[in-house]
């Protein structure tokens, strides 16, 4: 598998101290399938605590149903603590568990501990996708074969999480029909 992107490269040491941040926030809440926009949101969460599902869908230009959506995905998977707010009881304030916001304050080392750093970040791979919300576990096979600059598929799948030989390829599969790498098998 080849890297297609045309952006300007950035080192091989920017590309693993980004993958080791998604590592990060990978286990700050458990499952690397989520959503880079779910991660934003948590994120925004950490970088605004007390925050309302109002507050990040105005800060990050989201609908409300797509803030409370994964709101509510963060909440289950107790990456995220809800308490009435202080001016309207219907209101929630949101932070992050102590849990994910020790593992945020790891991902955010690289950048200066700057959540706008990060989130801009996120963001720009994102926008690389054409057709499709890319998930942690794609963007890290995606650094995978940037570090690399050729990669085999083993060497993707090596560096990936431990979840299901199906889910890797289609992480896989997914990268080679968005146009961001090459597969020189045919796939």
């Amino acid at each position: 598998m080849e890297n297609t992107d045309t952006l300007p490269q950035p080192s091989k040491t920017e590309i693993l101290r980004l993958a080791q941040t998604i590592d990060h926030i990978v286990d700050s809440v458990g499952d690397p399938s989520i959503s880079l926009r779910r991660a934003l949101i948590l994120l925004d969460i950490d970088q605004h605590p007390g925050t309302t599902q109002m507050g990040i869908g105005d800060r990050l230009r989201l609908e409300k149903s797509v803030v409370s959506r994964n709101v509510d995905w963060l909440w289950g998977h107790g990456c995220v603590i809800r308490a009435e707010g202080r001016d309207d009881g219907r209101e929630m304030a949101l932070n992050t568990s102590t849990f994910t916001h020790k593992h945020l304050q790891l991902a955010l080392r690289p950048f200066g501990n700057q959540h706008l750093s990060l989130k801009k970040t996120l963001e720009v791979f994102i926008g690389l996708f054409q057709k499709h919300m890319p998930s942690l576990r794609e963007l890290k096979a995606l650094l995978t074969v940037s570090a690399k600059g050729q990669a085999t598929r083993s060497d993707v799948l090596n560096n990936l999480y431990d979840g299901p030989a199906t889910t890797d390829q289609r992480a896989l599969r997914t990268l080679v029909a968005e146009g961001l790498v090459e597969s020189n098998d045919g796939q």
